[in-house]
């Protein structure tokens, strides 16, 4: 039975009727065929093949696509390659976090010789990963779902093969935090497919603080399939900073599974790239456990960002968190698709959305879904969306004060956003986007 045979009837993605536009997207996957791997590994990329064959991209009568167009992949023709990627290695933008340890990947391709991992930390390719036969890879690395409900997920896994392997030891609290950096090269002429497969795991009773950095040059389409595993007790706090070139197009889907009383924070910052989309599905499988995931977006011209999250309760005392905060000027969209789903034995379950944008122009664009599916009788659960502009009469009132119109604008921008970045507990962190933030007001 191949994986996507065990396909959840739980999912809230809607599979899509068989399209022959996909073919052109699998020519590249020929290149496998020669190359000698586990037989799991060329049995998941032929099922990820096969069904992306049957559904191609999405479309907007998708159910979860309504708002998010793809019709500008159409008008290019993105390559994958296996070849060593060439970059000029000055290019690479600085740490984030000055003390940081970092792990570095160009075009998804893992640069070890430019990487530096702390003490209690493993990293590697993962086909090295495949090679070594890591204990339990093969579990979370094949545990994908059901593929025909979402395409990008089945494409990344078509094209298995580059990406990193992360693994904590168990009792581990790493004191240094660790930034991984995906820097991306592609051209109009010459537009990369980049399809990195990643997994952050995390042992038992085990801590660490990693900063994800997404930059690049030019045109490109970076797909990232991500696998989060936090064993028992171990607390894991993850910064994405998703900040691609204006030409590029970002897909991320991020797979989360929580046991007992771990505890997990996210933080997203999204300004980067003409079109993202940001997917997490949060699994909480055991009982006390926390997962939060919050997100700031700034978004101009014509970029279109969609966050679509899923928090999972299974067992009882289990809490979530959803906050996300933004400002949406010129013709840009953002998406917010939020849903807790609480099952009859998660009682107890205390689950909490909230997703508020700014609208700084007459065109700008906000979408907002939130979802309760809930069947335990004993939860605490709620949610609240609003869009809306500054507020006139506090501009006003600042502006009377001898602040200028711009300076006042920005006061209250900045006001509106620090809501959500109460939720970063790691103070450099929360520096790094408060830089961004004022630098991109500066703008």
């Amino acid at each position: 039975m191949s994986p996507a045979a065990n396909a959840s009837p739980e999912s809230f993605m809607q599979a899509s009727p068989s399209s022959a536009t996909a073919l052109p997207w699998l020519s590249d996957a020929a290149a496998f065929e020669k190359q000698k791997t586990a037989d799991w590994v060329r049995a998941l990329r032929e099922t990820g093949a096969e069904q992306f064959s049957q559904t191609g991209l999405p479309t907007l009568s998708w159910e979860g696509w309504q708002h998010t167009n793809l019709r500008p992949l159409a008008n290019i023709r993105f390559h994958y390659a296996t070849d060593a990627v060439k970059f000029d290695a000055n290019k690479l933008p600085q740490k984030l976090v000055e003390e940081s340890a970092r792990v570095v990947l160009v075009n998804g391709q893992y640069q070890p010789h430019l990487s530096a991992v702390p003490a209690g930390v493993t990293v590697m390719g993962l086909m090295e990963a495949v090679e070594k036969k890591i204990e339990g890879l093969e579990e979370y690395i094949v545990s994908i779902g059901d593929l025909r409900a979402a395409p990008f997920k089945a494409l990344n896994t078509a094209y298995l093969r580059d990406g990193i392997v992360l693994k904590v030891e168990d009792n581990v609290d790493v004191e240094k935090p660790l930034e991984v950096l995906f820097y991306n090269v592609g051209a109009a002429d010459n537009a990369p497919a980049i399809y990195p497969r990643l997994l952050y795991w995390l042992g038992e009773n085990s801590g660490l603080t990693l900063l994800e950095q997404h930059r690049g040059e030019g045109v490109y389409l970076a797909n990232l399939y991500t696998g989060m595993v936090l064993e028992r007790a171990s607390r894991f706090r993850f910064y994405k900073f998703e900040e691609e070139s204006a030409a590029a197009y970002h897909f991320s889907f991020s797979a989360l599974q929580q046991k007992k009383d771990s505890v997990f924070e996210g933080v997203s910052y999204a300004a980067g790239g003409r079109l993202a989309r940001e997917e997490y599905q949060n699994q909480l499988l055991d009982s006390g456990i926390l997962s939060s995931i919050s997100g700031v977006y700034l978004l101009k011209d014509q970029q279109s960002h969609d966050f679509t999250i899923l928090m999972d309760h299974f067992e009882p005392n289990g809490k979530s968190v959803q906050h996300f905060r933004g400002v949406i000027d010129d013709q840009a969209r953002a998406v917010f698709q939020g849903k807790i789903h609480v099952r009859r034995s998660a009682q107890k379950a205390d689950g909490n959305q909230s997703s508020h944008a700014l609208l700084l122009s007459d065109q700008a664009e906000a979408s907002f879904k939130p979802e309760l599916e809930i069947y335990a009788d004993d939860v605490k659960c709620g949610h609240g969306a609003t869009s809306g502009r500054l507020d006139e009469t506090a501009l006003f009132y600042l502006r009377s004060r001898g602040i200028p119109e711009a300076e006042a604008k920005a006061m209250l921008i900045q006001s509106f956003l620090n809501t959500t970045l109460e939720q970063i507990s790691f103070a450099p962190v929360k520096e790094v986007f408060l830089g961004r933030i004022r630098s991109w007001l500066a703008q």
